[in-house]
């Protein structure tokens, strides 16, 4: 699953796990109702404010919105992810190195 879906997926969850609609959840992150309607569906993505802005309205953690539940095994996992670092560059790879040491 892409990085747009999965968290337009998750954020749909959560926020129906709360039992808000996109017009509150709107009005809570000071977005108009259509802008959640795009997220949601995936035909954007959140600004890192805007991603904080869910986080704290929602009281949910930023891994929430990113963590695929799909049935992908822990030896796909990081055999995915050996295979994705290997083509990054030093810089990337720096980043995504403390990224992961942050989690």
């Amino acid at each position: 699953m892409n990085l747009k879906y999965c968290f337009a997926t998750n954020l749909k969850k959560i926020r129906k796990q709360r039992g808000l609609t996109q017009e509150d959840l709107a009005e809570m992150v000071n977005v108009a109702p259509r802008h959640i309607s795009f997220i949601e569906t995936a035909r954007s993505f959140p600004s890192c404010d805007l991603i904080e802005r869910l986080s704290s309205a929602l009281n949910a953690s930023y891994i929430s919105f990113f963590e695929d539940d799909g049935n992908i095994s822990r030896l796909e996992l990081l055999e995915n992810i050996s295979k994705i670092t290997e083509k990054l560059d030093e810089q990337r790879l720096r980043f995504v190195y403390k990224l992961v040491s942050n989690v």
